[in-house]
C-alpha cells in the first residue's frame, strides 16, 4: 500500500485593520480596486508594531486612498486562510482583519499606486454587488446598520482613538 507524503507549508500570521468609510445622507462607500479592476475591496493594511487596530484604519485609509476619515466604532473582526509561495517553497497565511466603521471627514480619493490601482467612492447598493468578498459585504451590511442609527454620525473620534 502507497503512503501519501504529507507537503508540510509553513505558515504566517498577519493582522490587518481597515475601514468602512462612509459619507453623505444616502451614503457611498470608499473602496479601492487592485488586478486591473477585477479585485474591489475595502481599504485595509497591516498593523504596524506597538500600533492599536483604529490608529491602523485610519493610517491606511489614508495612505491607500488620500481620504481622511475617524472611526465611529468597530464592527468586528474576520479570519480566512491562504497559500502563497515564498521561495518555492507554499506558506499558509491566516489573515485577521479589524475592520471598523469611518466617517469621511475630508479629501478626494487618490490612490497609492504601489498598494492600489483606484479608490472611489461608490453607491452602497452597487458596492454591494461590486466587493469582491462575502465577507467584506457583510461589514459594510453592518456598517450601514450602524451608520443609520440616530447620532451614529457625530460619535466620531478623531484619528487618535
Amino acid at each position: 500500500m502507497r503512503r501519501k507524503r504529507q507537503v508540510r507549508t509553513a505558515r504566517k500570521r498577519v493582522v490587518s485593520a481597515g475601514g468602512v468609510v462612509l459619507r453623505g445622507e444616502v451614503p457611498e462607500v470608499l473602496v479601492v480596486s487592485l488586478k486591473e479592476g477585477r479585485v474591489v475591496t475595502l481599504p485595509k493594511g497591516q498593523v504596524e508594531p506597538g500600533e492599536r487596530y483604529p490608529e491602523t484604519a485610519v493610517r491606511e485609509v489614508r495612505e491607500e486612498t488620500g481620504v481622511e476619515a475617524a472611526v465611529v466604532s468597530p464592527l468586528g473582526k474576520v479570519r480566512y486562510y491562504f497559500t502563497v509561495r515564498d521561495g518555492g517553497e507554499p506558506v499558509t497565511v491566516s489573515k485577521e482583519v479589524h475592520y471598523f466603521l469611518m466617517a469621511y471627514r475630508g479629501g478626494e480619493p487618490r490612490p497609492q499606486l504601489s498598494e492600489v490601482e483606484a479608490a472611489f467612492f461608490l453607491p452602497v447598493k452597487e458596492a454591494l454587488d461590486r466587493l469582491s468578498y462575502p465577507n467584506e459585504r457583510e461589514m459594510l451590511l453592518k456598517a450601514l446598520a450602524r451608520w443609520r442609527s440616530p447620532g451614529a454620525r457625530g460619535q466620531a473620534a478623531g484619528p487618535e482613538n
